[in-house]
């Protein structure tokens, strides 16, 4: 069985992932296998390992899908507003607003979105409930996975992946390993070097670090996306 962790980029579906890994680890049901940008390079990873296979990729494949249809692979999404999203972009890639948004990153989001969604065997999550209640998630991750977990455990795994511990652990990483290109300073939990910005991922931070003019860009183009997510538009 193949669980994805499949989020929106800039999301919190890192943080679904090692929620989705430590249950999934700790139930002794299969292990991680981390975050390819090819689901071919993950499966070649994975020969002769037994169990359930955790893995990390924004990319839908039909592969993917395939597996979904045919029982062999669940997912979880997170999704967040899309101008957080923006922000989140602009400080991780050091990019002013105007290049970005040039490059229009959001539609791509969106069509992965559309495709990751469409699936029955994928729990879909909001990000502001996520970072609101950790422990939640965790417990409807379990859910979905069928895991079964006391509040108390719960609870105990969410305090695990507090802010100040995933910086301790980007801090603490001991090497850094290169995958596809990039590098990730804590492999094990996919933590990047500036995976964390000064503002740890607020909800919404777009009221401070977007202009009027800015906001109101990307409300005019994603404004009905939002608005049906139940998005203020101001």
């Amino acid at each position: 069985m193949w669980i994805i962790c499949c989020g929106m980029k800039r999301s919190g579906s890192t943080l679904q992932y090692q929620l989705t890994a430590h249950l999934v680890e700790l139930a002794q049901l299969g292990q991680r296998i981390g975050w390819t940008e090819r689901f071919s390079d993950a499966q070649a990873q994975a020969v002769g390992i037994k169990g359930w296979k955790v893995y990390k990729n924004h990319n839908y494949e039909a592969a993917i899908g395939a597996e979904m249809a045919r029982g062999a692979a669940k997912g979880l999404y997170v999704y967040r507003d899309l101008r957080d999203v923006f922000v989140s972009f602009m400080y991780k890639q050091e990019a002013p607003f105007d290049r970005l948004w040039k490059r229009d990153i959001l539609r791509e989001l969106i069509e992965q979105y559309d495709l990751w969604t469409a699936h029955p065997q994928v729990l879909v999550s909001r990000y502001e409930t996520l970072m609101e209640d950790v422990a939640g998630e965790v417990r409807r991750i379990a859910t979905h996975l069928e895991i079964p977990i006391d509040a108390i455990e719960a609870d105990r795994i969410a305090a695990e992946y507090a802010v100040d511990k995933q910086i301790e652990r980007i801090e603490n990483a001991r090497e850094v390993q290169v995958v596809n290109e990039k590098a990730i300073f804590d492999k094990h939990h996919l933590l990047h070097e500036n995976h964390i910005s000064e503002h740890q991922g607020q909800v919404g931070q777009w009221r401070d670090s977007l202009t009027t003019e800015q906001a109101s860009l990307i409300v005019a183009r994603y404004g009905d996306w939002l608005q049906a997510r139940g998005y203020a538009l101001t």
